[in-house]
């Protein structure tokens, strides 16, 4: 199950898909206006299955480990990762297992 690696307050808080207690953390994206909003974290979301969602850059992420173990992480510090939001809270989009990264 993939992970994401969250920058808060100088401390990096993982946050899983399937962790109930993580889920709902919320973490920062900017909007297509520029405007930066903080939502919960949703999850994951497979690109496929997108139609109409509204697309948002997550920001503040640092590292992604697409495996249970969590051996290696890729660091992302420099990117942003493309999300959505739905259900009122913040989704990372994934192609192929991996995150979309933008600039």
């Amino acid at each position: 199950m993939p992970a994401i690696r969250y920058r808060h307050n100088y401390k990096a808080i993982v946050l899983r898909n399937e962790e109930p207690q993580k889920t709902g953390y919320p973490i920062p994206a900017y909007l297509k206006d520029g405007s930066l909003l903080y939502y919960p974290f949703g999850g994951f979301v497979n690109r496929e299955v997108l139609t109409y969602e509204q697309y948002v850059k997550l920001v503040f992420i640092d590292g992604y480990c697409h495996s249970d173990d969590e051996s290696k992480w890729e660091d992302i510090t420099s990117k942003k990762i493309l999300g959505v939001f739905m259900k009122g809270e913040y989704f990372v989009v994934l192609n192929n297992g991996k995150p979309v990264l933008t600039q």
